[in-house]
């Protein structure tokens, strides 16, 4: 009995990290770095979030919702709750 090993080969189809992803996080992180940070300014924050996520739409992106609460690093569901709040 040989006990040879053979290691698995690399998928060499899948990328390492999609191109258009990361300029999809990059152009985020920017306009989210353009939004007021002071506690007094949180409804012009809410309103950059939801236009944030309205451009992302527009552009087509396939999930607007998961790329804006990854780079925020909140959950989906507490982001909806931000974009409800910025729409009254």
């Amino acid at each position: 009995m040989s006990s040879e090993r053979n290691p698995q080969p690399r998928d060499e189809k899948v990328p390492a990290v999609d191109a258009n992803q990361t300029m999809a996080r990059r152009f985020v992180q920017q306009r989210l770095a353009e939004l007021p940070h002071r506690p007094e300014e949180a409804e012009a924050r809410l309103r950059g979030l939801l236009a944030i996520y309205e451009e992302l739409n527009a552009r087509g992106h396939p999930e607007p919702m998961v790329l804006l609460a990854g780079v925020l690093g909140i959950p989906v569901d507490v982001l909806i709750r931000h974009l409800r709040a910025a729409q009254r």
